[in-house]
């Protein structure tokens, strides 16, 4: 069985015109932690038909869940919708709605799933239930191989993140090259890495990550060249028994600079 890029690093998934009381901001850092990369395509980011255009061209195989309640003025969302998916066969498609009754559910289900079967279904969302919300979202996701085999977000990181640490008689400093909630990539030169052996432990190495600075515990798991540099790869591990992880709740700020990393580059190519 063949296994793409899709199977391993999963999709990029946009919530388009999503209503706050249904799907709030927060959400797309809960699902950052849980391994998916989400982002909401609001009408203050331009026009919508424009940027689902930009959208397919960088990321053919992303999975849009449009808010049907939300119209844009001129145009049907079924239409749009049948339209991007004969266009963009890597696509793939969910509808989002407010469920005011029994009857609206029965309607729109009847009236999206025979015109355009949305592959990742149509999904009906309760005023007031922000946690039931988001746990039908997330199976959704989970349904629709959103994350695909990975398990952690990976943020690119800015020229300014580093890493320091003391190792024997020496200080290291190495400029950190991308990092997820359990793991950062990082380039040492040939004599750091020289000396250092897979599993060996560093204690209090400071880090800094776009300006996040935090003190942790880390382990080197390997070593390699990535594009002629020499890099490494260390793990976060926790007292008192060096478990993996990160101490005193590091995790709920990392996530959230991860996030705002991710969310930024997204932002970024709009404004492109």
């Amino acid at each position: 069985m063949s296994v793409n890029n899709t199977d391993i690093f999963g999709r990029k998934v946009f919530f388009v015109s999503p209503d706050s009381s249904l799907i709030s901001l927060s959400f797309m850092e809960d699902f950052c932690t849980l391994g998916y990369e989400a982002h909401i395509l609001g009408r203050s980011d331009g026009s919508v038909v424009e940027n689902i255009a930009i959208i397919t061209e960088h990321f053919p195989e992303a999975l849009f869940f449009f808010n049907i309640d939300s119209p844009v003025p001129g145009m049907s969302w079924i239409s749009f919708i049948r339209q991007l998916r004969q266009q963009n066969a890597g696509v793939l498609v969910g509808v989002v709605f407010a469920a005011e009754n029994a009857e609206r559910v029965r309607h729109v289900e009847s009236e999206y799933s025979n015109d355009i079967s949305p592959q990742a279904g149509c999904i009906a969302l309760k005023k007031g239930d922000s946690e039931g919300n988001f746990k039908v979202l997330v199976a959704a996701l989970e349904k629709s191989g959103a994350k695909g085999r990975r398990n952690n977000i990976r943020a690119r990181c800015n020229e300014s993140s580093y890493l320091s640490f003391d190792y024997g008689e020496s200080t290291f400093h190495a400029r950190l090259d991308d990092v997820n909630i359990s793991h950062m990539s990082c380039i040492l030169g040939d004599d750091a890495i020289r000396g250092m052996k897979i599993y060996d432990k560093i204690r209090g190495a400071c880090v800094c990550v776009n300006g996040l600075e935090f003190t942790t515990d880390i382990v080197l798991i390997m070593k390699r060249k990535k594009a002629g540099v020499l890099t490494a790869v260390f793990m976060f591990i926790k007292k008192p028994d060096d478990e993996p992880g990160l101490n005193d709740g590091l995790d709920v700020p990392l996530n959230k600079k991860i996030y705002q990393i991710t969310s930024k580059e997204f932002t970024d190519l709009l404004r492109k």
